[in-house]
């Protein structure tokens, strides 16, 4: 077997793992993008003017797919107080964007960094 046909098996192969994985990708990045929500929820909360209404539109949608798993977290505008997430976030001329999106990302990043981690040692052991 040529070099390029050991390459073509192997990305053959890798791909069937990461087929086989994306179930439990799915499952660690659903787990972190509730902590992400939560923390969310938690800091919208505090805000004195804009806090029960904002914080109960926080939400996150699963766009799970063939070879995809993401999620989308934020306030959803469809819900009461979603589309106060714009000016709670990002301010208007009078003021607003206090809100902190990338905190809760970045305290997140690390253990979904681990698990991933994780997930990679033992289904990267399949390819030996």
């Amino acid at each position: 077997m040529s070099g390029a046909d050991e390459l073509r098996a192997f990305a053959a192969d890798l791909g069937k793992i990461a087929s086989k994985a994306l179930p439990d990708v799915d499952s660690v990045l659903k787990r972190g993008a509730q902590n992400i929500k939560d923390d969310l929820v938690s800091e919208a909360e505090r805000s004195r003017t804009l806090g029960a209404n904002l914080a109960r539109s926080i939400s996150y949608d699963s766009m799970y797919g063939i070879g995809h798993a993401k999620y989308e977290i934020g306030p959803d505008k469809s819900r009461p107080g979603g589309p106060l997430g714009n000016i709670y976030y990002f301010g208007t001329s009078r003021g607003g964007g206090t809100g902190d999106l990338d905190g809760p990302l970045d305290r997140e990043t690390p253990n979904l960094e681990r698990e991933l981690g994780k997930l990679v040692d033992r289904w990267g052991g399949q390819l030996e």
